[in-house]
Parts: C-alpha cells; sequence; structure tokens
C-alpha cells in the first residue's frame, strides 16, 4: 500500500480514491461498486482520513454526502495527487516494457517539418514516457550529429554516401534562387545572370559541422556572402532586398505566389533538386519507440 506521510499521520493512496469516488459517484455506496470495494471499506477509509487530518471531510447531514468547505481544497489535491501516481505509474510500466527514455533526430533545415512532426506527435501519444528530441541542424551538422552519436536519426540531404549507416528515401526538395522587388537588381528582372549578381551579397546559412569540412550547395565563387545561422533569417534578409540567395521551395512558395520574391532562372541559377534521406547507424539495435518512429517516418506522405 502506497503512502503519503505528513505531520499529521499517515494518509494512502487508497483513501485518496474513496474520497474521489465519494464525490464524483455522489455517494459510498456508488464509490463502492465503481472502486469495486465493499460500502464499509470506503466508509472506513474515509472515516480514517478524516481522523488522520483532523477534519470533517464530508456534511452527512443531507440525503447525499456534500463537502465541507475544508474537504473542497482537500478534493482538488487528492485529484491532482491521484493524477500524478497514475503518471508515475505509467511511465514505470513503458519502462519496465524496454521503451527508451529518449529518443532524439537532427533534421536538416532544407527538410519540409510538417510532416515530421506529425510522425513525433503519433508516438509521442503512444508512449508518453519517452522523451522526443528534435535539433534543426544545416548542411553536414545533420549526419554529424548522427554519425557522432548525438542523435538516434537523421533527416537530411546526402551529398555522397554516408559509410555504416542504413538510409531510406522520403522525399525530394527544390532550392530555388529568389529575389525582392527591393533588391537593386530587380529592375532588370528576369534578364539577370550569374555575372550581375556576382556584384552583391549571397545570403548563405552556416553549416553547422563540428568536426567535419565545411559543406556548400548553390553558393558562387568569389561572390560577397553574408552568413546566417537558418533559413528563417536568410529569408529575411532576401525579403529585405539586402542580398540574394536560394531557399528551400516550400519555405517561399507563399511569396512567390504573391510576388514578394521573383524566382531567378539561367545558368547556375535553376532550381536544384535535393533528396531527402532518413538515416540510422547501421548494425545497431533499438528499442521499440526508435523502432516505431523509424517505420513510421518512411510512411510519411511529404
Amino acid at each position: 500500500m502506497i503512502s503519503i506521510s505528513n505531520h499529521y499521520g499517515c494518509m494512502t493512496l487508497e483513501q485518496l480514491r474513496a474520497l474521489c469516488g465519494v464525490v464524483e459517484k455522489g455517494g459510498f455506496h456508488a464509490a463502492s461498486v465503481a472502486l469495486f470495494r465493499s460500502q464499509s471499506a470506503i466508509s472506513i477509509a474515509i472515516k480514517n482520513l478524516e481522523q488522520e487530518l483532523g477534519i470533517s471531510l464530508f456534511d452527512r447531514g443531507g440525503y447525499r454526502p456534500q463537502l465541507t468547505p475544508q474537504g473542497q481544497v482537500l478534493y482538488g489535491k487528492a485529484k491532482s495527487i491521484l493524477s500524478r501516481s497514475e503518471e508515475l505509474s505509467s511511465i514505470a510500466r513503458h519502462f519496465a516494457e524496454g521503451e527508451e527514455t529518449e529518443v532524439s533526430i537532427a533534421l536538416g533545415a532544407i527538410a519540409p517539418v510538417e510532416n515530421v512532426l506529425d510522425v513525433i506527435k503519433q508516438v509521442s501519444e503512444a508512449a508518453p514516457a519517452t522523451r522526443m528530441s528534435l535539433q534543426i541542424e544545416n548542411m553536414g551538422g545533420t549526419l554529424e550529429r548522427l554519425l557522432e552519436k548525438d542523435v538516434d536519426f537523421a533527416i537530411a540531404e546526402r551529398f555522397m554516401p554516408v559509410p555504416y549507416t542504413e538510409e531510406v528515401r522520403l522525399t525530394s526538395t527544390e532550392m530555388v534562387s529568389v529575389i525582392s522587388p527591393d533588391f537593386p537588381l530587380a529592375t532588370h528582372y528576369p534578364a539577370i545572370t550569374v555575372a550581375d549578381l556576382e556584384q552583391y551579397v549571397q545570403v548563405v546559412v552556416r553549416d553547422t559541422s563540428r568536426n567535419s569540412p565545411r559543406q556548400t550547395a548553390g553558393v558562387l565563387e568569389g561572390a560577397h556572402q553574408w552568413l546566417v545561422n537558418d533559413f528563417d533569417m536568410k529569408k529575411r534578409m532576401i525579403l529585405s532586398g539586402a542580398g540574394w540567395g536560394r531557399m528551400p521551395r516550400h519555405r517561399v512558395s507563399e511569396e512567390l505566389d504573391d510576388g514578394r520574391l521573383l524566382e531567378l532562372s539561367g545558368k547556375e541559377l535553376d532550381p536544384l533538386k535535393i533528396d531527402i534521406y532518413l538515416f540510422r547507424r547501421a548494425n545497431e539495435p533499438m528499442g521499440p519507440v526508435g523502432e516505431r518512429l523509424w517505420k513510421l517516418l518512411q510512411q510519411c506522405q511529404f
């Protein structure tokens, strides 16, 4: 029997369940039926709880027992304690069944995130004891986190074979070259060339690799660059007219549709199609939550 000690005495979870049962079911008999205990056991549990606390929880003068003002307060506290107790028991059961304490994903910044979040939510609801961790990385930083065992999965682009990993292609995205109508060269749109752009700032997202050679894609050699930490800042800078750059199409589709951004084309400016893969380390056993996440991500409709 689990008990909760205090300076008044030692109350038990069974006593708190009896209290909540009487209140919520409307009487001692109804509570006994709901809790699968005799009515006398419910009455004794409430009586012992009142004696230990030194107060009356119920006014028994009417047809149905009514909570006293003190009982109202303690009923609310009892519900909170029982809820936490049930949550603790549920978490313990999940761990006893072998579920992991945490599952982590490194997500490449160019990957569509909404579908991934839907899967994470589904897995999290089925395994509430397992903490889900998601971190956004750029370029080579995504796979570096996986290979250095900082995360369990990576969702990223692949520019070359990745050793010691298992991979599944999920989707693809296009990196499109864009400018704002406020960009200095916009008056020449669409007749803008790479040679024209070399005179202006290209906004580039910084590779988050720590120990691997930094990677670049679609970056003009010799052009003046501004480095930013993420695509949100890159998009804001391009929208302001401060520079130009490549963006994942799904991140700028609305702005392209309503004219806030203009898509460039031509040699070295046409869209780059980039495949997105799901990775995990090969020949490394996973727990049940990780396996469920691995399978569900492959079924994602991107």
